[in-house]
């Protein structure tokens, strides 16, 4: 192993070299006490270790030990097989993969998805090594997710002045550190782009929009969820929320929110599970917050963004339509707004393109996956990677060779579609322009799949058949 080193304003990092990319693993970007916001690492004394992976933060994966061989254990099965990982309180590390001689290089920040339950940035589907030897340097975070990211209770507003969203507040302390550092990895600061899949998606619109990170972003990529960002909560009344997170706190039997906040981890995430498999707690779920929710309704992000949507996605036909609607109010505002479907049945199940099919071709899983990809695969991920790439480094996906996209129009708009060997332009056909107060019943097949929806002015969706 080749190590290499970074004078940053931080201090000195240590990473080394693999195949031909620099990498920099579990950097501290933030610290953060249990229910507490995040402080920024300022400096470090000597040489940061950076040569492995840091700790992910508490979820499931700490304390079950789920069967990756079970093809019903879908994700666990697609991308954790023969994965192992340390899980901590304390988590907020991040990792860089650059080029071997990066100069000036444009900057992808990933935020993983999960739910906001889940995830972590050591996972094959934020890996960055595959980008950065297309000339990106990748930037993979890990934030606080579930009861230690997202519990909201009054006590701990009290104590405070605030309570919630400390995985968002994570999020953006990430961001600033990457703002204030990436140049001495040979990043470009004045050309970075934010991505996310999923919640990620919902998480980066959020951090697009927030006034706290204005102007640090030239373009985003959201994968999965574009616009739901709009229907976070935006009044300052948080008693429902506060209500559904006292459960937990009942669950575990506690006198007060002082022996609370010192339990073991493991009591804190089991009854969290617990309530959260028996109520709608809506821990998925961000509380307002004047920073990141207020204001944020029905507004365009204001960088060029590039969404998309698979064929059978989570409640495909709504994301569909939001996907739409996203891109609508961004061209209210003329902003260009660029989509893609993707529609590849991958082989080795009869699945379609699931949730998050596409990231496997995004971050070069193909080579390292059980399915049995073939050379129409590679194909259809070299597509991919040009279109995202010129993204990046552009702003616009079109380039020299590829079918040409167009930025939304109105309610068709052109949109790159992912099957097969082979990147098509086709229209983005969007259905749901609802009636106030009636109902628009529309017979739909996508991806091979016919279902009959029900849309309702307000989004709606209800699979019939």
């Amino acid at each position: 192993m080749n190590t290499i080193q970074v004078t940053t304003p931080c201090g000195v990092v240590e990473g080394f070299q693999e195949d031909g990319v620099n990498c920099f693993l579990g950097i501290p970007y933030a610290t953060a006490k249990r229910f507490e916001y995040p402080q920024p690492v300022i400096s470090w004394k000597g040489i940061c270790d950076a040569k492995k992976y840091g700790p992910a933060p508490i979820q499931q994966r700490a304390y079950v030990q789920v069967d990756a061989s079970d093809p019903q254990n879908h994700y666990e099965h697609e991308f954790y097989q023969n994965f192992q990982s340390e899980y901590s309180e304390d988590c907020l590390n991040l990792n860089i993969w650059t080029p071997e001689n990066p100069l000036n290089c444009p900057v992808l920040v990933i935020i993983y998805g999960g739910g906001l339950v889940t995830g972590q940035n050591n996972s094959p589907e934020c890996n960055g090594s595959f980008l950065a030897k297309h000339g990106i340097i990748t930037v993979a975070m890990n934030y606080r997710v579930n009861i230690f990211g997202f519990i909201a209770m009054k006590e701990l507003e009290d104590e405070n002045g605030k309570s919630g969203n400390y995985g968002y507040y994570d999020q953006q302390a990430a961001i600033a550190w990457v703002r204030h550092n990436i140049q001495s990895f040979g990043g470009d600061v004045n050309n970075m782009t934010l991505i996310g899949q999923s919640a990620g998606a919902t998480s980066c619109e959020t951090q697009i929009k927030s006034p706290l990170n204005k102007g640090i972003f030239k373009q985003a990529i959201i994968q999965s969820s574009a616009g739901l960002a709009s229907f976070i909560k935006q009044k300052p009344d948080n008693t429902k929320e506060y209500a559904k997170w006292r459960q937990v706190y009942e669950r575990t039997g506690c006198k007060s929110i002082e022996e609370f906040k010192q339990l073991p981890a493991k009591t804190l995430y089991d009854a969290f599970a617990e309530v959260s498999a028996k109520s709608s707690i809506g821990f998925c779920n961000a509380v307002y917050d004047e920073n990141f929710t207020s204001g944020i309704k029905n507004q365009p992000c204001p960088v060029k963004i590039m969404c998309s949507v698979t064929s059978e996605d989570v409640m495909p036909f709504l994301l569909y339509w939001m996907c739409g609607f996203l891109a609508k109010s961004q061209r209210k505002l003329g902003v260009d707004t660029y989509t893609y479907y993707f529609r590849r049945q991958l082989p080795g199940d009869t699945k379609g393109a699931w949730h998050g099919s596409d990231l496997i071709y995004l971050y070069g899983w193909l080579s390292h996956s059980w399915r049995p990809f073939g050379k129409e695969d590679y194909m259809l991920q070299e597509n991919i990677l040009a279109y995202l790439i010129n993204f990046i480094k552009t702003g616009n996906p079109n380039g020299e060779g590829l079918a040409e996209t167009s930025v939304y129009k109105g309610y068709k708009q052109d949109k790159i579609e992912m099957r097969g060997d082979r990147a098509e332009m086709s229209d983005f056909p969007l259905y749901l322009n609802t009636v106030a107060g009636g109902l628009d019943r529309r017979d739909q097949t996508i991806g091979g799949f016919s279902f009959v929806v029900k849309i309702y002015a307000v989004p709606v969706v209800e699979i019939i058949g």
